[in-house]
């Protein structure tokens, strides 16, 4: 059975996430639901510390280069992490916000060729040419996308453009955009877990 990887996005936490990602776990599953390891300034934590937390920084196109190094931080400590508590097997990665930038950024691991699906909600491309060429290189899967129309921290275009990419490299897409803002509703839960069964 494939183990869920998900993962909570910025100001949130581990336990935020948990009770969405049991709900959407299909039976016999292992789950592991992953803290970001920087302490946001505000409230809970964050997978990259942006140089600016006060700006509007999730409109900005690129990350710094300290960003970026945080971003490989935490990708160091996802991949310890699986290697410590992941069975063997397929994984399904995926999160919210910052955390479906991170499960964009799991494919450039060695551990991507384990990986049969990502969820990507509410999220944006990080290092979009990086990953087009390690798509190029990786064979092509299956990604769960789902964006809201009226987020304004995450604009739809830039959730849009994560799709593109994956559907440009192959991969089958299942598209969700709903009504709503920045968020997972609830009436779109059963359709995650339905798509997730599907690798059992």
């Amino acid at each position: 059975m494939p183990t869920l990887i998900m993962m909570h996005g910025m100001t949130g936490d581990a336990s935020m996430m948990r009770p969405f990602a049991e709900k959407v776990l299909p039976e016999g599953w292992t789950l592991l639901v992953p803290q970001a390891r920087f302490r946001h300034p505000v409230r809970g934590f964050t997978w990259w510390r942006y140089e600016d937390f006060e700006a509007d920084v999730t409109r900005r196109r690129t990350l710094s280069r300290r960003e970026l190094m945080d971003v490989d931080s935490s990708l160091s400590q996802l991949e310890k992490l699986i290697a410590e508590e992941a069975p063997l097997g397929p994984l399904v990665v995926g999160g919210f916000s910052q955390g479906g930038a991170m499960a964009q950024e799991l494919l450039q691991l060695p551990i991507a060729d384990r990986i049969v699906g990502v969820v990507c909600m509410g999220t944006r491309l990080v290092r979009p040419m990086e990953l087009r060429l390690r798509l190029n290189e990786l064979e092509t899967k299956r990604m769960f996308w789902m964006h809201g129309e009226k987020d304004v921290r995450v604009p739809l275009e830039d959730g849009w453009a994560v799709a593109h990419t994956f559907e440009s490299a192959g991969w089958s897409v299942e598209l969700i955009e709903h009504r709503k803002g920045h968020m997972i509703p609830v009436e779109h839960h059963d359709a995650l877990k339905e798509w997730l069964t599907t690798f059992s």
